[in-house]
């Protein structure tokens, strides 16, 4: 049974849900979204056996060699409702100057939401528990050493494993904003463009430097605080980096660090993304209401690796 009626679906709003992305959020292409039409179900999880050398001679009249099956297995998905509601009330319907206060509460529901996805997805991969190789950086080997660390050196020794493990080069790289901000400064990088850059290197510069087709600058923000308190915003992906496979979209038979499973329950054509918008005449208002159905995994956790506490 779904969780919400579509009788208060509203097509207007729902385009401009699906069309607003803060820039900052990189959550859903880590984990790029996968559609699927059932809330849960399972997917397949394939072995390495096509990677077995097998004897492939044959003699007259012998049959020939039999490949051994498949090692094939499955896991879990179920597509959690991820919602949030806002009221617009008569009186500030009246009181507005032009706002368009429809436009402005999907968007800030829709923030909050994508905000939600960046924190557990942030937490999927990098907190306590994770199933993500990682190694805690310190004192000289931590990036913000400009004297002593190498972080081309690094990324390229972590390359080589995941390489090995998946059979895919890697090719992302994913800084908070505080590792970018010590990595276009660091010495055994500038060196790189002594001759040919001027001024302070940009994200294409590193890009170039550590050979990955995504240099991504994840720089999203939380308010730590607690509800009522001052805001205290921190960096949601701290002084960490990734480095990982990423396809460039959903394949069978191909490794991913992880997916986002979305169903696509009411909104098809809308990547699963429903607004709603009705009536509370004891509010004396209008509500509107965002949703999303998804399940976020991490489906291979060789195919990356995890800087944590890159810099001081």
């Amino acid at each position: 049974m779904a969780d919400i009626s579509l009788q208060y679906l509203d097509q207007p709003l729902n385009n401009i849900s699906v069309g607003y992305v803060n820039d900052d959020y990189f959550g859903e292409k880590l984990f790029p979204p996968t559609p699927v039409k059932q809330r849960s179900g399972r997917y397949w999880i394939f072995g390495k056996e096509k990677f077995h050398r097998y004897e492939t001679i044959r003699a007259p009249k012998a049959e020939s060699r039999e490949i051994a099956p498949w090692a094939l297995s499955n896991n879990p998905y179920f597509c959690n409702d991820h919602s949030l509601k806002d009221s617009i009330s008569d009186e500030e319907r009246a009181s507005s100057d032009g706002t368009d206060l429809e436009i402005n509460t999907v968007q800030n529901l829709t923030d909050a939401i994508l905000l939600d996805l960046e924190i557990r997805i942030n937490q999927l991969i990098m907190g306590s528990g994770s199933s993500v190789p990682n190694t805690t950086l310190s004192g000289t080997s931590q990036w913000s050493d400009y004297v002593n660390s190498d972080p081309i050196s690094a990324v390229e020794q972590q390359k080589i494993l995941i390489k090995q493990a998946i059979a895919k080069t890697p090719n992302t790289l994913a800084v908070s904003f505080p590792v970018y901000s010590y990595l276009r400064q660091h010495p055994k990088i500038i060196d790189r463009f002594k001759y040919t850059q001027v001024g302070i290197l940009q994200a294409d510069h590193l890009k170039s430097v550590f050979d990955v087709d995504n240099f991504w600058v994840l720089g999203a923000e939380y308010d730590t605080a607690n509800e009522g308190q001052a805001p205290n915003l921190n960096f949601i992906w701290g002084n960490n980096a990734l480095l990982a496979y990423i396809p460039p979209a959903p394949e069978r038979l191909q490794p991913a660090l992880g997916y986002t499973f979305r169903w696509l329950f009411g909104a098809p054509d809308l990547g699963g993304t429903l607004t709603k918008r009705y009536r509370v005449e004891s509010k004396t208002a209008d509500v509107i209401e965002v949703h999303r159905y998804d399940d976020i995994q991490i489906v291979a956790p060789t195919a990356g690796y995890v800087f944590l506490n890159a810099v001081a």
